[in-house]
This record gives structure tokens, sequence and C-alpha cells, in this order.
């Protein structure tokens, strides 16, 4: 099974509540790059979405998916610790792969928990992870290898 972990793209600054800052102009240029790579991995209806409900990350996906319908918004991923996204992803239980957009550090963390490198995600970033079995109950630590890593002024970085 694979793990795509997506950080928001770029947002405001705002004085205002955190939860509710959207995409800055550079963010929307971030996501048109952002879609071009999802696309070419051949992500379907058949993978599970989910996504922070916060307004930047409900924007990266409404700007990066024209159509998706099996999607989901929680307000648990706002912010989440890398403990707490692998526990909503092994609660998932699913067989098919794992799509979610969230936010920093808890992306970061989690994708360095589960491969064992140093990854760090800055805005508009994707790492594609991928696991030998066919359960989300059974990501852990140091299981998964990264297949690819993408975000837009940097361009693809494969660790092979």
């Amino acid at each position: 099974m694979k793990l795509y972990l997506v950080r928001h793209a770029n947002a405001l600054e705002s004085s205002s509540v955190d939860y509710e800052r959207e995409l800055s102009q550079k963010g929307n240029a971030q996501c048109v790059d952002l879609r071009n790579f999802i696309a070419s991995k051949k992500i379907t209806s058949n993978n599970k979405l989910h996504c922070s409900a916060a307004y930047r990350t409900k924007g990266t996906y409404s700007r990066i998916f024209t159509s998706y319908e099996d999607v989901s918004f929680h307000k648990s991923l706002y912010l989440a610790s890398a403990s707490e996204l692998l526990t909503f992803i092994s609660a998932l239980e699913t067989t098919t792969d794992v799509f979610l957009i969230g936010h920093n550090n808890g992306l970061s963390d989690l994708a360095s928990y589960l491969t064992g490198k140093s990854v760090g995600m800055k805005t508009a970033a994707c790492v594609e992870i991928e696991f030998p079995f066919e359960d989300s109950k059974f990501i852990s630590k140091g299981i998964g290898e990264i297949i690819s890593y993408h975000r837009c002024d940097i361009g693809d970085l494969h660790y092979l």
C-alpha cells in the first residue's frame, strides 16, 4: 500500500485566526504544479482522501482535485502531531492507498518516523511512501520506503 502525505500550499500571513488562513497567490500557483505531479501518480477515486478542515488545506485540496468524491474533512487533522496522524491512519484499517492533506510539523515528523529518513516538508510538498503490506493498520516505524518526494520550485527527488 501507499501513503501520500501532502502539506498545504503557501497561505496568507494573517493576524486573525490561524485555522481560517486562505491560500496566497503563491499557494495557488503551487497547487497547479502539485496537481500536475499528483496526476502523474494516477491517484483515483479508489484512494481514500483525508484532509484537515482548515481553510488552507481545503483550498489546497480544491485546487489539486477538480472532482473527487471520496474525500473527508477532519478537524482532528488540524496541526496534528506525528503520533496523532499515525493513530488516525492506522484506525482507517483500509486496504486502499491513503492520501492525506495536512500541516507541519506533524507531516514531516510522521514521514521521518515511518521511513527512518530525515524528511522536511515545505509548503506544497508531497511525499509518496510505500509499505510492504496491504492494510493501513500495519503502518509503523521505519518500514516505509520513500518512492518520490515533490515540491514545486525544487523538482522531484527520488530516494531509491
